[in-house]
């Protein structure tokens, strides 16, 4: 009788593991790199960027071919704040695919938040030059016055105070004109940079 039991409860746990046991937590579709990338786009887009950054390495430990993996990458980890990883991200993608303006405004945005302002200014001011109106493919709220910002607040930082001046009065305010021959002007166009982050 207990062997009989014992069988039974075998052949039960048996049938268990191959109903549940066998797919994988999408539903049984197999992980290739392609559905991968996929997947960390639609994280990426839903602003889990953690999860888009496990997607989008896993699609890389996968297959050689997937370019578009350091693309989703980099904006994944710049939105974590991890200038770095991003900005090596970019930069791998650019290797190959050097006229992109979503991998560009990603390197300058990158290389602003690790306050490398020189290649800030050089990928920025290439993507407005592009693309005047540019706006990032996978997430409309991220556009061309979010470059123009850092553009103006790394000239700022270079001390090119007329060029950052430029890149406001053209993208923000043309009324705006400090004198920046004294200190105050230049501390206004300061204010007016902090100001232009916190609105």
């Amino acid at each position: 009788m207990k062997k009989g039991y014992f069988l039974l409860i075998a052949a039960l746990i048996s049938s268990l593991l191959l109903v549940y046991g066998c797919g994988d937590d999408d539903g049984g579709v197999d992980q290739t790199a392609e559905v991968l990338i996929r997947q960390g786009w639609a994280k990426l887009e839903a602003g889990n960027n953690a999860g888009a950054s496990a997607d989008f390495n896993a699609a890389m430990g996968l297959s050689a071919d997937t370019n578009e993996a350091y693309l989703g990458l980099g904006w994944a980890e710049l939105r974590q704040s991890h200038a770095g990883l991003a900005e090596d991200a970019f930069e791998t993608y650019l290797a190959k695919f050097s006229d992109s303006n979503d991998a560009k405004a990603g390197l300058a945005l990158a290389c602003h938040a690790g306050q490398k302002f020189e290649e800030a200014i050089d990928n920025a001011s290439a993507v407005l030059s592009s693309d005047p109106t540019w706006i990032f493919s996978r997430d409309s709220r991220i556009n061309h016055q979010d470059l123009a910002l850092a553009l103006a607040h790394s000239y700022y930082e270079t001390a090119d105070f007329s060029q950052s001046l430029t890149v406001v009065q053209q993208y923000f305010d043309s009324s705006f004109n400090p004198d920046l021959g004294t200190d105050e002007g230049r501390d206004q166009l300061a204010k007016k940079l902090q100001s232009l982050y916190t609105g």
